[in-house]
């Protein structure tokens, strides 16, 4: 069935590619938006599967298209669809994928936050086939993030419907990251094998020139990143392009830009601003008529309003289903003055201050230049001002977008700043110049990639176009962080049985025989379990493995002081958890008479699922 998939979505990307006159590396990324939005409505129904059916029938419709134009219209499309297919930007992507699929097809989950939430949630979205019920979502201390990234990774998931392997979510991670890079090459003119590998390589290198998470994990920064500069990207690259796509191809990269991450909607506002402020001068510039500012403006308009309406779908689903993230909670508790923040606020401006100004935005070492973020921050404004100067780049655009990155900079970093303050104040590994300039690397990703995007994107669209590529590709290889993107394609192997290992030692023997029990890792969920173990036995880690590892079974845990607790207190805790089902490892002392009250005529027993069910206002326990 991958097949059909795959061949649904190169016959999309060709009609966009027909129906607006661009090229095919052009479209992948609007039609990869549009994918998104599909499986992302599917998800709400469960039905994440039906995309089987759309597949096919949008390679019959594709094919119906074909066979319904005159012969000569006929000649036309398959002489554009195989020019499109065969072109050198085509072919560097299409290879690009192959064997970036083939490379990360035996990687395995690393990465903390991975565990957490990004992989896990996937897991679930794999098992369940879209989202989860109320109370029945995994990380469950993470509910409000959006799904936009989750939605590709489950594409390629779904490529082995019957095994959920985690280097395919890897593949669709990383895809989807490529998807948005891959107008980029549209610079490649002539089917040379050297200038083609030499734009994939540089292609892959350019994200670790300021960001590295990527290259472990699976996490949405980077994704925000490269949408945040297409989009920037897209709003300077008007001409030629009709109003209908240029509005709308901006809509879609922002209607996925606020369902990557809870802070996708800060870098929806700057590239709203951005947009705004580009149309108004350009219109000043052009002269242009009432009548052409008002459709513009009925554009602007639709830009705005479906990025609003996609995140307040999934801001409503959140709230019927009460999901909320720990980190949301910490912002609503800071904004109402109820979090205590630890009174080390002028370590961690040293730390932030210290960071910015000197240490390495990676952690490796380049070739040549280890920049600091203060560095390509002075960067992008000096590269603006060469690409004026001898790029022919219009002095007005130039002027604006050196003002914009260097207001937006400012005010994003402030922000960071702030966090680090306040949300973060608790993370001490940020009172470490190592640790904080990390956390710039990794939240920053969106200003500087978006930044350098654009710089790009203005490089290879001057009067001297190979002179820009060139350029870009000498920037890229002197800064980029070859070490972290050589592991996150072929240098991983050689830890891949150390992590399985881990995993195995940390997922004890009594958590596998819970995940037994349970029925974890299997199509549909019983749940969601409150999972209790003795006040001696306290692991937050092995927790986060257990329901990495049990998705798409949601597990809540709690810790049982026999010796000082009551009956009340279990049923406190499952109220508490809005548990379906509680699971009791063996407790200290008489633990048992702890739950004896919540049973009928049975005794109590470790090691077994229990069904949780509430009657005349009384919280009641049977086997299940």
């Amino acid at each position: 069935m991958f097949v059909i998939h795959i061949i649904a979505f190169c016959c999309l990307i060709l009609f966009i590619s027909w129906k607006f006159k661009i090229q095919l590396v052009e479209s992948v990324p609007v039609g990869s938006c549009l994918l998104v939005l599909l499986l992302y409505v599917l998800s709400f129904f469960r039905i994440l599967s039906f995309s089987d059916y759309i597949a096919m029938a949008g390679v019959l419709a594709s094919v119906v298209y074909v066979l319904q134009q005159s012969r000569g219209q006929r000649k036309e499309v398959m002489a554009f669809a195989r020019r499109e297919l065969l072109s050198p930007a085509a072919l560097t992507a299409f290879g690009m994928t192959a064997v970036m699929v083939l490379c990360v097809s035996g990687k395995a989950v690393s990465w903390w936050d991975d565990y957490n939430f990004w992989a896990a949630d996937v897991k679930s979205l794999f098992y369940l086939d879209g989202f989860a019920p109320k109370y029945a979502n995994v990380a469950a201390e993470f509910g409000d993030y959006p799904p936009g990234t989750q939605m590709m990774k489950w594409w390629f998931l779904h490529f082995s419907p019957a095994e959920f392997k985690e280097g395919m979510m890897f593949a669709g991670y990383y895809f989807m990251n490529l998807a948005f890079l891959f107008p980029l090459l549209k610079c490649l003119k002539r089917r040379n094998i050297l200038q083609m590998a030499a734009g994939a390589a540089t292609l892959w290198l350019f994200p670790a020139v300021t960001e590295v998470f990527w290259c472990d994990g699976c996490c949405a920064d980077l994704t925000m990143a490269v949408v945040y500069g297409a989009f920037l990207a897209a709003v300077a690259d008007r001409e030629g392009h009709g109003r209908f796509f240029y509005f709308g191809r901006q809509a879609l990269f922002l209607m996925v830009l606020v369902m990557c991450k809870n802070t996708g909607f800060i870098w929806a506002a700057f590239g709203l601003l951005f947009d705004y402020a580009y149309q108004f001068m350009m219109h000043k510039k052009q002269g242009a008529d009432r009548q052409e500012r008002s459709r513009d403006r009925r554009g602007l308009i639709c830009v705005t309003l479906l990025p609003v309406l996609t995140e307040g779908s999934w801001l409503a689903f959140c709230v019927l289903n009460r999901r909320v993230a720990k980190l949301t909670g910490t912002a609503i508790q800071m904004a109402t003055g109820g979090m205590h923040i630890p009174a080390y606020q002028e370590e961690m401006v040293k730390a932030f201050a210290e960071a910015f100004l000197k240490w390495p935005l990676h952690r490796w070492k380049t070739i040549a230049v280890d920049l600091s973020p203060l560095a390509l921050y002075l960067l992008l404004l000096v590269f603006l001002f060469l690409l004026y100067k001898f790029q022919g780049l219009d002095g007005k655009k130039a002027k604006f977008a050196g003002i914009f990155f260097a207001a937006t900079g400012i005010i994003f970093y402030g922000m960071n700043l702030l966090s680090h303050l306040t949300i973060f104040a608790v993370e001490t590994q940020y009172l470490e110049p190592f640790g904080m300039v990390s956390s710039i690397e990794r939240y920053g990703a969106p200003f500087t990639i978006g930044g350098l995007y654009l710089v790009a994107f203005f490089a290879l669209n001057g009067k001297k176009p190979k002179a820009g590529a060139v350029a870009c590709i000498i920037f890229v290889l002197l800064t980029t962080d070859y070490t972290s993107a050589y592991r996150a394609l072929i240098d991983y192997r050689d830890t891949v049985g150390e992590i399985l290992a881990q995993r195995s030692e940390i997922v004890d023997e009594k958590a596998e025989a819970f995940l037994e029990i349970t029925g974890s890792a299997k199509k549909g969920s019983i749940g969601r379990v409150l999972y209790l173990r003795d006040i001696s036995d306290v692991s937050w880690v092995r927790n986060t493995y257990v329901g990495f590892e049990a998705s798409p079974v949601s597990v809540l845990y709690g810790n049982v002081d026999a010796s000082s607790m009551g009956s009340q207190d279990i049923e406190n805790a499952l109220l508490d958890a809005h548990a379906g089902f509680l699971y009791v490892d063996e407790l200290a002392g008489d633990g048992e008479s702890l739950f004896a009250p919540l049973l009928e005529d049975s005794e109590f027993a470790y090691g077994c699922l229990y069904e949780v069910t509430e009657e005349a206002g009384k919280i009641r326990l049977a086997k299940f």
